[in-house]
């Protein structure tokens, strides 16, 4: 026995759920990827700051040299504080890029669905929909 059924509309709520977490799900391994290549960036920021903090020069070669300090000189002090911070925190710091990877990517794939949804539900209205076909 087989049966017709035209599908005319696609509540978009359960739509937008679904998308949410499977953008969520897609984008773990990103995240993951994201964080550790941010923590290992902020570690070696660190590291450069902190060697490259000062520097002696002899320009003319006479066995005086110039001390300079490369941090104040470009007024770094706020940025090298910030990194110093946020690489103290670094498990943190790794979570929170985790978390706004799988959030973004949810929102995005929920957006991207829920728009491919009005569009169907919009074409439905004027086609008639998609017409299914069950069997027993």
């Amino acid at each position: 026995m087989t049966q017709r059924y035209t599908v005319r509309k696609i509540n978009l709520m359960p739509l937008a759920k679904f998308g949410c977490l499977l953008g969520g799900v897609a984008m773990l391994l990103p995240g993951l990827v994201c964080a550790l290549a941010g923590t290992q960036i902020l570690a070696i920021l660190r590291t450069f700051l902190a060697e490259t903090e000062t520097a002696a020069l002899d320009p003319l070669g006479l066995g005086t040299p110039i001390e300079l300090d490369f941090i104040q000189l470009l007024n770094l002090a706020e940025v090298q504080a910030l990194i110093i911070r946020l690489d103290d925190q670094r498990f943190v710091v790794a979570l929170l890029i985790i978390l706004l990877t799988v959030l973004g990517g949810g929102l995005l794939v929920a957006l991207t669905i829920l728009l491919v949804g009005w569009v169907y539900n919009l074409l439905a209205r004027l086609t008639g929909g998609i017409e299914v076909e069950l069997q027993e």
